[in-house]
């Protein structure tokens, strides 16, 4: 073959360089200089047209894409997407894909797109793709474009673009890369069982593949739905570079011929998503594993409409603990029920951002910041990853107790209010309610729990708990006397109310009286002044219930006793009828 070059079409005014040598046509891709990557297109039979890759009778084709070893992007765009389906909530799986985009994107000063895929209009609603919105943004991840912001490759939903697809299923149809199909439901499910019984891959028998025009001009005469149908080439392969998964590969025979437009004029995912990404100048395609076996539709679509493949990257499933599929019978597994549950976007954001992905060193906290400086994707793992909810949980824990005080006093004091069990959401019982309990909570909600508790006096479950039988037995009701006797005489809070050292200065003498330390001290005044045997620090708790003892700020429903009238309790606890109690309790045990 002679050696030369020609010019391809344009392509939104963006032309892709190509040029023959020795009988393979090399093409650049659109978006990159010819120095970044190449793909070569073996045709191996009498082809013409190679621009939109036109094959002989014979069929045959090879397709090699060489991109994808290396992500070298000095001045060039990277563009990336993110495409989610609004037929429901966004999966965790969703978000973390979004997020490795758009982590991808500003590691690289590139685009972060925002596409809705909804051409299953039975399933799609308006509310599903506002709740994506909303998950996304709270997420902190923010498009360049979008349905919501728009860009100068919309529009930004596949509803909105039917004309662009039917117009590029005529050019496949009029260059003989697609043809109609006339088959019958019935007549394809025959195909499948015949199939079936010759142990063969269930792809179709290409009826219409080779019809002659006569033949097909009587079915449109006849109004008979028919469907656009992709020629697949009878042998050959496809193979490319995962830049996560390395080389991939596959053969043609593996594939029938494939439907791109429907009988009812709606298009084929596959053949949207290939005319979007073209389209809209996508040049890495980051997405999940579940979508590799449809590169090599994709691939086919992209060769023959003259359009260069994108880099691709498919990212491992997320696996929950039992290494199934992480589904709802799993739990939680959606962005807006981690949100409801009181998790941070921040603290989501990172541990997504694990699942799969490390900077090399010991390191697990980061900012949305430091991903975007610390990312690339030569360290996204191929393997699947473990949703460890008990971890995440933690990690949450760990990003709520960093948050700045005052934005964790607001967050919640709102919450405390929101449920009723505070009549304010702020002040000073807020500021010090969460500097005393914030250890204790890893979730906004675990908050609610948390401060309910603080409150709550339940001292007659405590003393009657098989736990309580080592204070009970330590000569408690002593011990009450002596504390009843420091109440009685003021010197209790007199010391409660200068604060936390009052109330050291006031314990270390009443050690001395009662002659006890450490946990023989401390147990019984836990015990008798918050009705708990676990708990905050019992001093801050003890000068906290001092100080906005009258319970005014408290919701009426929560049961708040002051410390007033918790001591009135205690002169009428009759200590024998607990003592009695476990030792019931400790013949219940003996006789199990």
């Amino acid at each position: 073959m002679q050696v030369g070059s020609i010019q391809m079409p344009t392509l939104l005014d963006r032309i892709p360089w190509m040029r023959f040598r020795g009988g393979i046509a090399e093409v650049a891709p659109p978006y990159f200089r010819p120095s970044v990557s190449r793909s070569f297109v073996h045709c191996r039979k009498n082809a013409s047209n190679l621009c939109g890759f036109r094959v002989s009778s014979n069929r045959c084709l090879s397709i090699v894409s060489a991109s994808g070893s290396s992500v070298d992007q000095e001045d060039n765009v990277v563009r990336v997407r993110f495409a989610p389906s609004p037929t429901g909530n966004l999966h965790v799986g969703g978000a973390r894909t979004a997020l490795f985009n758009y982590l991808f994107a500003r590691s690289k000063g590139g685009k972060f797109v925002l596409r809705i895929e909804d051409t299953d209009l039975e399933r799609s609603t308006k509310e599903s793709e506002e709740a994506v919105l909303q998950d996304l943004s709270w997420l902190g991840l923010q498009w360049d474009e979008g349905p919501d912001v728009g860009g100068d490759y919309g529009p930004y939903r596949q509803s909105e673009r039917n004309t662009l697809y039917k117009q590029y299923a005529e050019e496949l149809l009029n260059s003989g890369h697609a043809y109609r199909c006339f088959c019958s439901s019935e007549e394809l499910e025959k195909m499948k069982e015949i199939a079936k019984l010759k142990q063969l891959p269930p792809v179709y028998s290409g009826k219409w593949a080779s019809a002659s025009d006569e033949e097909v001009q009587e079915e449109l005469e006849k109004g008979t739905p028919f469907t656009y149908r992709f020629r697949v080439p009878k042998e050959g392969s496809l193979k490319i570079n995962d830049l996560i998964r390395g080389e991939v590969s596959w053969n043609f025979d593996t594939l029938g011929d494939f439907v791109i437009m429907r009988s009812n004029g709606q298009p084929v995912y596959n053949f949207c998503v290939t005319v979007d990404d073209a389209t809209m100048a996508i040049s890495h395609v980051i997405r999940a594993e579940e979508h590799l076996p449809n590169t090599l539709r994709q691939a086919l679509i992209y060769k023959a409409l003259g359009f260069q493949m994108p880099y691709f990257a498919h990212v491992s499933l997320i696996l929950a603990p039992d290494r199934s599929k992480l589904s709802k019978r799993h739990g939680a597994t959606s962005v807006g029920q981690f949100q409801e549950f009181g998790y941070l976007p921040q603290a989501m954001v990172n541990y997504l951002a694990l699942l799969g992905w490390g900077d090399g060193t010991e390191n697990e906290f980061f900012t949305l910041e430091q991903l975007v400086e610390k990312f690339s994707i030569e360290r996204v793992n191929k393997s699947g990853a473990i949703f460890d909810a008990t971890k995440f949980r933690w990690m949450n824990g760990q990003h709520l107790r960093l948050l700045p005080q005052e934005e964790l006093t607001k967050l919640l004091g709102h919450h405390w209010k929101s449920t009723g069990i505070l009549k304010e959401s702020e002040g000073l019982f807020v500021e010090e309610a969460v500097q005393l309990l914030k250890d204790a909570v890893d979730l906004i909600t675990d908050s609610e729990k948390a401060l309910s508790d603080f409150l709550s006096y339940p001292l007659n479950e405590t003393l009657s708990s098989s736990e309580a039988k080592p204070i009970l037995e330590d000569s408690i009701s002593e011990f009450a006397d002596s504390l009843l006797a420091a109440y009685d005489s003021g010197e209790l809070f007199d010391a409660l109310d200068q604060g936390k050292s009052g109330w050291q200065k006031w314990v270390k003498s009443f050690g001395k009286l009662v002659k006890r330390k450490g946990k023989s001290l401390f147990m019984p005044l836990r015990v008798l002044l918050t009705g708990k045997l676990h708990g905050p620090d019992i001093g801050g708790s003890v000068v906290l219930l001092r100080t906005f003892g009258t319970g005014d700020i408290v919701g009426s429903q929560v049961g708040f006793l002051t410390l007033e009238e918790r001591f009135k309790l205690l002169r009428e606890v009759d200590w024998d009828s607990f003592n009695n109690k476990q030792t019931v309790l400790e013949s219940m045990t003996v006789s199990h």
